[in-house]
């Protein structure tokens, strides 16, 4: 394919390399990382009750993490664990425990969706969540359910050296990078603010999934791809088909 500069915002992965395998200069930027809460007395307390709680949701592999380290027995846990994305799912399968998950589903909205809206009437859920979640888990099973909910870990936007950032900026300004790929909410929130002073017009934007678009859409971004799966193999295979055709 045609060379194309890719701005990844995110730590080299497996994405990166499908890129760079196609031809693609992939540069990557992380500008957010993850903390776990110093104080988790919350979570230990509702640990200590878990059997007033019919089903669990977790939606970031983070949060099952910390879960799971925490939790002693989990296999002694009568209610259900409702998951989101293939990482969360295997931390727990690993585990030794099979959560509830749908097949192919790429936001809360999906997932709920995908198991069935019936299946949380009249019950008490728990939300196990970072401080950035959307909280799309307890907005959609508004009046159905009662949801509570715990913060484990904080979401902190890390900005690069500065000669990084002076590098990226002009490289946006003068048009030499193509596309930018997001990740999250927090990953588009945490761009828009360190180079909020950036040229983006000739940069087209590509997410993995909807919440991730629709956030960069709302910063004005030119969102041209939205992966419909959450794989790091089908976001990068889209990407690049799309790159391809023009």
């Amino acid at each position: 394919m045609e060379r194309t500069s890719i701005l990844v915002v995110r730590s080299d992965d497996r994405f990166s390399s499908l890129l760079r395998e196609s031809g693609g200069e992939v540069l990557n930027l992380e500008l957010i990382r993850t903390e776990v809460l110093n104080d988790l007395g919350d979570l230990e307390n509702a640990i200590s009750r878990l059997a007033q709680y019919d089903g669990l949701f977790f939606t970031s592999p983070v949060a099952a993490g910390v879960f799971i380290e925490k939790i002693d027995r989990i296999g002694n846990f009568a209610g259900k664990i409702y998951v989101l994305g293939e990482r969360t799912r295997k931390l727990f399968e690993d585990a030794g425990v099979k959560p509830t998950y749908a097949h192919g589903a790429n936001t809360a909205e999906d997932l709920i969706a995908g198991v069935g809206p019936n299946e949380f009437l009249g019950k008490k859920l728990l939300f196990v969540r970072g401080d950035k979640s959307m909280r799309a888990i307890p907005e959609l099973l508004n009046g159905r359910a009662v949801v509570g909910e715990i913060v484990v870990y904080t979401t902190i936007t890390t900005p690069p050296d500065e000669n990084v950032r002076a590098s990226v900026m002009k490289r946006l300004d003068d048009g030499e990078i193509g596309w930018i790929c997001f990740f999250s909410p927090s990953g588009v929130e945490a761009f828009a603010e360190i180079f909020a002073e950036s040229d983006l017009n000739h940069c087209k934007v590509a997410a993995i999934g909807k919440t991730t678009a629709h956030k960069a859409a709302e910063f004005g971004f030119n969102v041209e791809f939205v992966s419909p799966h959450a794989r790091n193999e089908d976001f990068a295979k889209g990407l690049l088909d799309l790159i391809e055709e023009h």
